[in-house]
């Protein structure tokens, strides 16, 4: 298991339920101590990262130009 939560090797699917299913977690907050708070963000931060990790790989994820200007001004 990962810091994410997620098992070592297991595919996390990404796009909307990826991300979804990585948020979860917020959903417990109100049931949780508020000293445990910060390892919730963390496993969700983990989570989001490993999703756009694999967005990225993926090759499905470019950044748009703005406004036809190049980025990196």
């Amino acid at each position: 298991m990962t810091d994410s939560g997620i098992a070592a090797g297991e595919h996390l699917a990404s796009g909307a339920g990826g991300v979804q299913t990585v948020l979860s977690p917020l959903g417990r907050l109100a049931h949780t101590p508020v000293s445990d708070h910060v390892d919730v963000f963390e496993q969700v931060l983990a989570g989001l990262e490993a999703v756009l990790a694999s967005v990225e790989d993926a090759g499905g994820w470019q950044p748009e130009a703005r406004g036809g200007q190049e980025s990196g001004r």
